[in-house]
């Protein structure tokens, strides 16, 4: 009995760690805050992972019986267990290298690095808890380094009633930066066109070609393949991201990265 218990053990707390992200999954996708790919993802994940808790047993049998029978019914299974590794694999490498591209130093140059801020949603009520990180860590940022400047970058969305760079330009100097520090690019509707007409201004104000890029952390190495990609020399402040709002967004993240590689 007592075997029995330990053994149930594992699939009690997947059961319960399935339920709580089925439920943060719910509620960020009827709130709109994390209605994206990666929430939708996690969500049938999460679904999949609560089934298995549950119905361990009879997957297993099932399983094992489908192996015994050999032929093409063992090949399938041979074939979805490939198929699943490369995807744990796949996410496992992308993982390490977001951790390792969320903070990185500038390359050295004559001039000091630019400070990238990349926009994110506004709402009516001023940024979201994504872009407030940004705006903090961009602060924290200038505040350390008073020779540096800084571009805000982020067009206006259908549903923003602001360009994303004027709610950032807005943020940093009523939290005491100079003005005169600030350029805002307000054109831009994707990570591209942020670093591109980025790199416009840079180029227009002789600022160097060197910046540091401050986004999300789960952002960071996509936004750095994009600027390299885009000849930019780039070191990277990762902003934090409220635990509650990382699933969803890192997940979608996974997907970002695979596009950028492939299809860039």
């Amino acid at each position: 009995m007592t075997k029995r218990v330990l053994q149930s053990i594992p699939r009690i707390l997947l059961g319960i760690a399935a339920s709580g992200l089925i439920a943060l999954f719910v509620t960020q996708l009827l709130s709109g805050i994390g209605r994206n790919v990666g929430g939708f993802t996690g969500l049938i994940l999460s679904i999949l992972a609560l089934a298995y808790a549950l119905l361990a047993n009879r997957f297993h049998r099932f399983i094992k019986e489908t192996w015994q029978a050999g032929g093409r019914r063992r090949r399938t299974i041979l074939g979805v267990g490939i198929v699943a590794a490369c995807l744990v694999l796949t996410v496992l490498v992308e993982t390490v290298f977001m951790c390792i591209y969320a903070h990185r130093d500038a390359p050295k140059s004559e001039q000091p690095p630019v400070l990238i801020v990349l926009g994110c949603q506004v709402n009516p009520d001023g940024p979201s808890l994504l872009l407030r990180e940004r705006i903090n860590t961009a602060y924290d940022y200038l505040t350390a380094h008073p020779d540096a400047v800084c571009i805000a970058s982020g067009g206006q969305g259908t549903d923003e009633v602001m360009p994303e760079a004027q709610c950032i330009y807005q943020e940093l100097v009523a939290m005491g930066i100079d003005p005169r520090r600030i350029y805002v690019e307000d054109r831009s509707t994707t990570t591209r066109e942020n670093l591109a007409f980025c790199k416009e201004i840079m180029a227009r104000e002789n600022l160097g070609n060197t910046a540091v890029l401050v986004t999300n952390s789960w952002h960071e190495l996509r936004a750095q393949l994009i600027a390299q990609d885009l000849g930019l020399e780039v070191g990277a402040e990762g902003a934090d991201t409220p635990l509650w709002l990382l699933p969803a967004f890192y997940i979608r993240e996974l997907y970002g990265i695979l596009y950028q590689i492939f299809i860039p």
